[in-house]
């Protein structure tokens, strides 16, 4: 909150100084760092100066008092509804954005809820403006629900209209709440596989839409739609389990942060349920995601042999088919290049494309045409996927269409086999025709080195070491490269990158045979 006092707004690992005297709202068509723009105007800012308003004048863990929270809230509050009330140009671009005001409305009824009455006395015209300009914004919200996006954007709209429905009294309100039940049931149907993962196979915005089927099992007035909220949260939270690594962050397939996963378990408590948060063990196929999970002695790996997403919203996808992840003695080892943010720029561009993830890139063209922010053209679909499970081994393979249209008809396929106290082997098959420019890698989290030796690298860091052997039917070149790594929102690290290059005729075969030391 001291921030604030400076006129600075402080999220997605970002500050900027917006000003104490007419802040900056970023109002109108944004271009450049639009995620951190519509982030603003969720106002999560605004509970945590309620909160800190509400402490009393407890002042011991260094925060600004208990006043001081209290002015700024009624300064910035202020400002913020009048000068981005909907009538104001460029506030319907994103501050009204309908995803901002859904999220918006449950941060509003918990803050007014949290500074209680009391508050309200102090600032009864400020309470009657907030409370008028919420009325208007969850009106506008029942009015102009996403049905052009659905998926994650629609659940947070039934979020939404659930928080002003219960907090509201009347006809109005009654209805809102109506729809919010109605979109949550159909989109619990719609959205959450037979596996327990989101339809959108991100395990970041699985974490979000878990945190939105827990709130609708808390908001609805309807018992059998809270329970269907209630059963769908669960089976999502043994999924969230599985795609854990030791270090107790999600995997990173397609959008989203590595993000903790323990605290969104944890909430589970509020509607009666208790996951257990013990480390998996063995080895899990996800058949509707899309994923092949293993978690053993030293090794956990993260397999994806799925889909990229729904085919009418790949939004979050990325080109990363039949890339994997993992973690070795407990830390990251293969990471993902992670998302930095939703701009049109090279950053987007690179954490999209096939060439950044570990899998394998041919004649420098993505398995899947992924293009602008967030569109898709021709997806790369899987095939052949066999998985095996022993009491101490994973074996799998799978491969996918995403390059049967360039000439030759190249087409990957990559094997699996990982065993307790044993190596992870990897073998990368490319069949097809004629000659053909093929590549592949893998990035390391950033506390890894990468020595070349013979026919491979060691890798070393976190006190480990581990030696990764290439081996090919041909010869490829091998080389390590400095890369930038996005492990959560505007977070932009460099690391290392392990690469290998092949240009000649097809067929090919590379395996990779990694090993403790």
């Amino acid at each position: 909150m001291e921030s604030l006092e400076r006129g600075e707004f402080h999220h997605l690992n970002q500050t900027v100084k917006a000003g104490r005297e007419s802040p900056d709202w970023r109002l109108g068509a944004v271009s450049q760092e639009r995620l951190w723009t519509i982030t603003l105007h969720y106002h999560h800012w605004v509970y945590e100066l309620a909160r800190g308003a509400a402490q009393g004048d407890r002042n011991s863990d260094g925060h600004i008092p208990a006043d001081r929270a209290e002015s700024l809230l009624a300064e910035y509050l202020a400002d913020w509804l009048r000068r981005c009330d909907l009538s104001v140009a460029g506030s319907e671009d994103l501050a009204w954005n309908p995803y901002a005001i859904a999220t918006r409305l449950g941060w509003w009824v918990r803050s007014l809820r949290l500074l209680g009455e009391e508050w309200a006395r102090r600032h009864p015209e400020l309470r009657c403006l907030w409370r008028q300009s919420m009325w208007r914004q969850a009106a506008y919200l029942d009015a102009n629900l996403e049905w052009d996006l659905q998926a994650n954007h629609l659940l947070r709209d039934a979020v939404g209209l659930a928080w002003a429905g219960r907090y509201f009294p009347g006809r109005e309100p009654d209805r809102w709440m109506r729809t919010a039940t109605r979109l949550a049931v159909a989109q619990a149907d719609e959205q959450m596989l037979a596996d327990g993962g989101h339809f959108e196979r991100s395990p970041f915005y699985h974490l979000e839409v878990m945190d939105d089927w827990l709130s609708l099992a808390l908001l609805l007035r309807d018992e059998a739609a809270r329970e269907k909220m209630r059963k769908t949260w669960e089976r999502a939270a043994e999924y969230a389990c599985w795609l854990r690594h030791p270090d107790g962050r999600g995997a990173q397939f397609n959008d989203g942060a590595a993000a903790p996963v323990d605290g969104h378990l944890r909430h589970g408590a509020a509607i009666g349920v208790y996951p257990n948060l013990a480390a998996r063990r063995g080895g899990r196929h996800f058949q509707d995601s899309g994923v092949v999970v293993w978690h053993g002695h030293p090794w956990s790996v993260f397999f994806d042999v799925g889909m990229i997403g729904p085919d009418y919203q790949p939004a979050h996808a990325h080109a990363d088919t039949l890339t994997i992840e993992c973690s070795f003695a407990g830390k990251r080892l293969f990471v993902d290049p992670g998302c930095h943010s939703y701009d049109r720029n090279e950053r987007r561009r690179y954490d999209r494309m096939t060439d950044s993830h570990n899998t394998v890139c041919i004649d420098d063209v993505d398995s899947s045409e992924v293009w602008h922010v967030f569109r898709v053209g021709r997806r790369a679909r899987p095939c052949d996927v066999s998985v095996q499970f022993s009491a101490d081994r994973a074996r799998c393979q799978a491969g996918h269409h995403g390059y049967d249209h360039l000439r030759g008809q190249p087409r990957h396929i990559r094997a699996l086999d990982v065993s307790d106290d044993g190596a992870v082997i990897v073998t990368d098959q490319v069949s097809g025709e004629g000659c053909h420019r093929v590549r592949g890698g893998f990035t390391l989290a950033p506390q890894w080195k990468a020595r070349p030796i013979a026919c491979g690298w060691e890798l070393s860091g976190n006190g480990e070491c581990v030696e990764l052997r290439v081996s090919s039917s041909s010869t490829p070149a091998l080389s390590v490269e400095r890369v930038p790594y996005h492990p959560e929102y505007g977070l932009e690290l460099e690391t290392n990158r392990v690469v290998w290059r092949y240009e000649g005729k097809l067929p090919l075969q590379v395996r990779f045979a990694v090993t403790g030391r």
